[in-house]
């Protein structure tokens, strides 16, 4: 939070003479005023000054011959006043209250201007009628920002009369102005239903608000900031949100973004070129036929996969062993989906079935037959209940138990995706159009149209991208908002068969898929550039599964093994203590054990990785 300006003795003659720019000057009086602030009130995180109300003499850096001279040594695009004010703000919040001092008493700037501080004092004092008429006076942001911020003081100002147990004097203030200050007649019920609460307690509860000794004066600064000027009240924590923002903007731009921007502030943010390492690269060998689907894990210690010959297995990623094979399915598997506690998955298969399988165990739990025809696609939507989409027009939302909670007709179902609050359903159905979902009520919202036929997709973690694979081969970004199509994706080959696109990478920003040609294919989200064609394939890829805790990418193909490529060096996937010697790699799939499976370095598979 920020304070009332204080401020030190008169600047040197020389220094204010310097000044070229006008804002929050300290005159004399003005200095004097703040200094009697600061003394007054120590509450705000600033300390009191010495007794005598000096403040101790500055040490000069070497080389200033004067101390009444102030050296630029560059010149600056940013306004002086801004900077100065922005570097009081922080000094402020850090506690360098002796500093904070000293910047204003040399700058000649002051945070902030005495109706400002005066301001802001009576709003942490809950001096309500000060404040509101303090608001008539004050720089506001925009016209209709005078009802906003009226609003947040005479909520507070309920709030508090309900904490005193003042009843009557509360329902006045929610009748007679409250009322008149917003048209959210929810917003009004729900403030006027806190007059039911019998205690305090009750009420902190019930609000959400933790009483006028609390931090709630506090944010009610902070919200009130938002709609005044902030020529007249710098923003709170405004330098933090602009280092945020250009750490955000590098992040961006980074070509290569796999890790998080951890290096600080002294250096931009870039990731390595070499974003997947192919000599990283290892291959599991378990499957007897195609690997049509893989999964991570929620916490990154699982790899679920479901094959042609019928059966899903359960690898460990501590030592890229097999820990479970689980058999029971008739037909193909063709999905898996992870539950949020890593503890079981749902598999669906070509045999009209979905399955519930406990890891750890590695057991059987549950049959749902409800499906006529192929099982496409399955999704978690929490701890007890799971929804499937298959070739027979239906969408089943099932109970774990096995019994359906709800069934939708709906057109033959490609695939879905499911936002990670649970409030977006997407389903690619088997032509050209995403149709999107409110979740809670499986009611119909809008369509994306696509100009052929939609094979896979897949929803960024944030909802706001979903990347669509098509029949021709091209690979599209829309933004669901907006819905439209950002980005096109190409070089990659797809036709007839069933590939599955993902996002990957810190925050979403890569897009990967798999191809006809047995390579997998990165690009940077943002720019739409392809970063990399991996090579550890020797048929189709059709699947690829990312994993923020492993920080690797799992491609299946039908060659019957699944590759994971880490995404960069010092991931939790390089494991070189995991490649087994080239005699034992370099067995043929006829001798792979029933129960083990087999991890190969670059010299059993070809790995390379083209990059552009």
């Amino acid at each position: 939070m920020t304070t009332p300006r204080g401020a030190g003795s008169q600047p040197p003659a020389s220094t204010a003479h310097d000044k070229h720019t006008s804002g929050h000057r300290c005159s004399p009086d003005a200095e004097q005023q703040g200094m009697s602030a600061l003394q007054s009130d120590s509450s705000n995180g600033i300390k009191p000054m010495l007794n005598n109300g000096t403040i101790p003499a500055l040490k000069r850096y070497p080389g200033l011959e004067q101390e009444s001279q102030r050296t630029c040594l560059r010149e600056s695009q940013f306004d002086e006043e801004q900077v100065v004010r922005l570097l009081l703000q922080e000094l402020h919040d850090r506690g360098f209250s002796d500093t904070f001092k000293l910047l204003q008493r040399e700058s000649g700037y002051t945070l902030e201007d005495e109706p400002i501080a005066q301001f802001r004092n009576s709003v942490l004092a809950g001096e309500w009628s000060k404040v509101e008429d303090s608001l008539k006076t004050v720089d506001m942001l925009a016209p209709g920002s005078q009802n906003a911020a009226l609003f947040l003081v005479k909520r507070q100002q309920f709030l508090e009369l309900l904490e005193a147990r003042k009843l009557k004097q509360a329902l006045l203030v929610l009748q007679n102005e409250l009322s008149t200050l917003t048209n959210d007649i929810q917003q009004l019920h729900r403030l006027s239903s806190l007059l039911m609460c019998p205690t305090t307690h009750a009420l902190y509860a019930a609000a959400n608000w933790d009483g006028s000794s609390g931090r709630s004066r506090f944010l009610v600064l902070e919200s009130l900031q938002a709609h005044i000027s902030p020529g007249s009240m710098v923003p709170v924590h405004r330098m933090e949100t602009l280092f945020g923002q250009a750490l955000a903007h590098q992040s961006e731009a980074c070509k290569y973004h796999v890790r998080p921007a951890t290096q600080g502030l002294y250096v931009d943010h870039a990731c390595p070129a070499s974003v997947f390492p192919p000599e990283l690269q290892f291959s599991l060998k378990g499957h007897q036929d195609e690997v049509w689907y893989v999964a991570f894990s929620p916490d990154g210690r699982y790899l679920a996969s479901g094959s042609r010959d019928k059966t899903c297995i359960i690898w460990s990623m501590e030592d890229f062993s097999i820990a479970h094979r689980l058999s029971g399915h008739e037909n193909e598997v063709a999905y898996i989906s992870w539950s949020l506690d890593s503890k079981r998955i749902v598999s669906a298969s070509s045999d009209r079935t979905l399955r519930l399988w406990d890891v750890e165990a590695g057991e059987q739990l549950q049959v749902f037959d409800g499906h006529e025809e192929t099982v496409t696609s399955c999704k978690w939507l929490g701890p007890s209940k799971f929804i499937s989409g298959g070739l027979d027009h239906k969408i089943i939302i099932w109970n774990t138990d096995g019994s359906i909670i709800k069934q939708i007709s709906s057109p033959r179902v490609h695939d879905l995706a499911v936002s990670v609050d649970f409030s977006l359903l997407l389903v690619a159905d088997e032509k050209t159009e995403i149709h999107a979902y409110d979740l809670a009520t499986l009611t119909f919202m809008y369509s994306l149209k696509e100009p052929t036929e939609v094979m896979s997709m897949a929803l960024s973690a944030d909802a706001r991208y979903c990347i669509t694979g098509l029949r021709n081969g091209q690979l599209h970004m829309w933004h669901l908002e907006a819905r439209s199509r950002l980005r096109e994706f190409s070089g990659h080959a797809q036709g007839q068969y069933v590939i599955r696109c993902t996002f990957a990478g810190i925050d979403d920003c890569l897009v990967a898929t798999g191809s006809e040609d047995g390579l997998l294919y990165v690009w940077n989200r943002n720019t739409g550039q392809l970063l990399g064609r991996l090579r550890g394939h020797t048929k189709t890829i059709n699947v690829c599964s990312w994993s923020d805790n492993m920080a690797a990418l799992a491609t299946a193909s039908d060659d019957k093994t699944i590759c994971i490529w880490p995404a960069y060096h010092g991931a939790p996937s390089h494991r070189p203590d995991l490649k087994r010697d080239l005699s034992e790699a370099e067995k043929s799939d006829d001798d792979v054990d029933e129960d083990n499976s087999m991890v190969s370095d670059s010299h059993s598979v070809s790995a390379s990785v083209d990059m552009d």
